[in-house]
């Protein structure tokens, strides 16, 4: 579900998926810590990958967390299956097995026409034992993100992604180096590039006097110029996202 208690709409046509685009009229909000992140809410961009590269008729969804992607798959028509060492799933159309995610993945080869694998290869020890698995199970497409390993300029202004200070990753990514982790496991590269939101400019805002009221009219006005591409760098994003074809 997402905020405001709205459903994600999802329609199967052929052996892709189409999801609807949702509006969003408010610009993101300063949050704590512990409410930001992929725990937080759905990511409207990992819909959006969805919506343009989910194929076929079978999922499985490595590292579901609460199954907000696994459901919008469940509704577009798919069988999906999902693993995480903690369920967290309440949509009991998922197939949710509750186990650490390491090698062997207890699925059949080529068992799922999409894969997806949404912030977790990180969490991973056994980068290249996982993914051996991975490729072995998937028979179409995989769908993945990482967090990206270059900061860009904001580290001269005392600013960082979120992940460089979350001690469960193991690692991060630049695009060259996933590739080629990707390449090496049997996919090749349909889509493969940076992803972020416009919140860290959106933290000027902070420093504008007037109250809060003030503050928000900034956000909007900050959103507005991101939307229109007058703020934007387009090496300043925390994600990598890949979309891949199983070799074979």
């Amino acid at each position: 579900m997402l905020p405001g208690g709205r459903q994600p709409r999802l329609v199967a046509s052929g052996a892709h998926v189409k999801i609807a685009r949702m509006k969003q009229d408010d610009p993101p909000h300063a949050l704590s810590a512990a409410q930001v992140g992929w725990q937080a809410s759905p990511s409207q961009k990992k819909f959006e990958y969805l919506r343009r590269y989910a194929t076929g008729r079978t999922a499985l969804d490595i590292g579901c967390g609460r199954g907000w992607y696994a459901s919008a798959l469940a509704d577009a028509g798919f069988r999906v299956s999902a693993i995480d060492q903690y369920n967290q799933v309440a949509d009991p159309r998922i197939t949710c097995h509750e186990q650490v995610i390491s090698a062997p993945l207890p699925f059949a080869d080529r068992a799922f026409d999409t894969v997806l694998m949404f912030d977790i290869l990180e969490h991973l020890d056994d980068e290249a034992g996982i993914m051996t698995e991975v490729a072995r199970v998937c028979a179409r497409r995989l769908i993945l993100s990482v967090p990206h390993a270059d900061a860009g300029p904001l580290p001269r202004y005392g600013l960082t992604y979120l992940h460089y200070i979350d001690e469960t990753h193991v690692r991060e990514y630049t695009i060259e180096r996933l590739r080629d982790v990707m390449q090496a496991n049997g996919f090749t590269t349909l889509h493969i590039g940076l992803e972020g939101q416009p919140t860290i400019p959106l933290a000027f805002s902070e420093f504008v006097r007037g109250g809060e009221g003030v503050r928000q009219a900034m956000r909007y006005l900050i959103t507005g110029l991101y939307k229109i591409g007058l703020v934007h760098n387009p090496a300043v994003a925390g994600d990598i996202f890949f979309v891949g074809e199983r070799k074979g």
